[in-house]
């Protein structure tokens, strides 16, 4: 749908009628649109606070947003465009969140003496019908574990819902669990307010630092 294309660039050449500044997507094509020093300085200005786009062929049409170039299909305007390029950002801010926080999981665990261990992202997706109900990391001892009751479903199913099944901290939907904002062994409550979905690395990563 939307893609950058880093080997895309810029030329600038100097004729007898001033500079020109002209569009190469591919070095075997040559340049594919030119434009002369005033037009490209506008366009420059403008593509910081929008997508502008440079070009249709067929298809596909190209845009310079934040000084990249970008593909997309024909049919996509320049809203469309933004909220793609910033939902790409979110998408890797969120991967290196979650990286990182494995990683401080990792760390922990090495110097509490321990052996690093990976994280598997071949978990499957969970139904929203049917949220985790696994432990949540609420630093509770194994004895308030087993006498502790279960969050009601209806409770389970809110937290989803509001969470959009994704873990809070990093973004991502796999090995999800409920976690307690305030921990039930102090004082925490079963409520839509104390309780958010984690990942497991996230959720390990704040008992880490909290406890």
């Amino acid at each position: 749908m939307l893609r950058d294309v880093p080997h895309a660039r810029f030329e600038r050449h100097v004729t007898l009628l001033g500079r020109r500044y002209a569009l190469v997507l591919d070095q075997r094509r040559g340049p594919v649109m030119v434009w002369g020093a005033r037009a490209f300085r506008a366009i420059r200005s403008e593509q910081d606070k929008r997508p502008v786009p440079l070009l249709e062929d067929g298809h596909r049409r190209w845009w310079l947003f934040e000084d990249r170039i970008w593909a997309g299909d024909g049919d996509l305007d320049t809203d469309d465009v933004l909220a793609l390029v910033r939902d790409r950002s979110r998408r890797r801010r969120r991967r290196v969140a979650h990286a990182r926080a494995a990683l401080a999981h990792d760390r922990a665990h090495r110097d509490a003496g321990g052996h690093a261990t990976r994280t598997d992202r071949r978990g499957r997706r969970r139904d929203p019908e049917r949220p985790p109900t696994g432990p949540t990391a609420d630093r509770a001892t194994p004895a308030d574990r087993r006498h502790r009751r279960p969050i009601p479903v209806d409770v389970r199913r809110a937290v989803w819902t509001r969470d959009d099944g994704r873990c809070t901290a990093c973004g991502t939907d796999f090995d999800l669990q409920f976690d307690h904002v305030i921990p039930i062994a102090t004082g925490g409550a079963d409520t839509v307010e104390n309780l958010q979905v984690l990942c497991g690395p996230c959720n390990r990563a704040k008992g880490a630092t909290v406890g």
